[in-house]
């Protein structure tokens, strides 16, 4: 099928772009690989705990302070306190709570300070400015920063488990879920207070950490929309 051609207008000049251009270079490059151990806890039917691994490819060419941001707190992120300088503060996504589902849209984690969802910080101080809008949230598994609002970034994120393209230029994309998409589906399952989207089983992040990658990869086209593991 022969690409589609749009006509841009600047200046009083006409440009053809063919449309595969307008994805750059790198744009879905992986630079790092991040993954997450999970565990719901249902204290009133044990039987229906569950535990699951997940694995998010991180796109550090097109969004590199943020994906700095996040690979620091997967790993665990050290902070000293001006006023108390012997004091220093460890941040780190692991035994931090997943705080919202919100059925086939979201999950969203990474509150590393309240663990309410209230709460986050960042690498680069409490809050850092939005990186870019360059990635979409096309289809399940893409993930994106959680915001207060314009240039609010912090350490919360989300995962989405539908296509949400209202979201683009709301919130910066920055990775996609590779393998154990099954595992966020049962996240998704998990039954939340109607008002507050809060899980009402205990669901945390047990573990975490970066996967050593020997060289860089390219997300096909083809696996842009696609939730089955690489």
């Amino acid at each position: 099928m022969t690409p589609l051609v749009f006509t841009l207008l600047s200046c009083g000049l006409v440009f053809l772009v063919n449309s595969a251009t307008l994805v750059t270079s790198g744009t879905y490059t992986v630079t790092d690989e991040a993954w997450f151990e999970v565990t719901v806890k249902d204290h009133q039917n044990p039987e229906n705990d569950f535990q699951g691994r997940f694995t998010v490819a991180l796109f550090g060419e097109t969004a590199p302070m943020t994906v700095m941001n996040f690979v620091a707190l997967v790993k665990g992120y050290k902070k000293r306190n001006k006023s108390v300088p012997s004091y220093v503060a460890s941040y780190s996504y692991k035994d931090s709570p997943i705080h919202r589902i919100v059925p086939d849209l979201l999950i969203q984690m990474g509150d590393v300070t309240r663990a309410d969802g209230t709460g986050g910080i960042s690498i680069f101080g409490e809050r850092f400015n939005d990186e870019n809008f360059v990635l979409s949230h096309r289809s399940p598994g893409w993930v994106s920063m959680a915001n207060h609002g314009p240039n609010t970034n912090a350490s919360q994120f989300f995962i989405l488990l539908t296509k949400a393209r209202w979201l683009d230029g709301h919130h910066v994309v920055f990775g996609k879920v590779v393998r154990g998409f099954d595992v966020v589906g049962r996240l998704g399952e998990v039954p939340t207070n109607e008002q507050t989207a809060w899980p009402l089983h205990r669901v945390r992040i047990v573990d975490c950490g970066v996967n050593s990658l020997e060289k860089r990869y390219d997300l096909a086209e083809s696996q842009l929309d696609d939730t089955r593991d690489l």
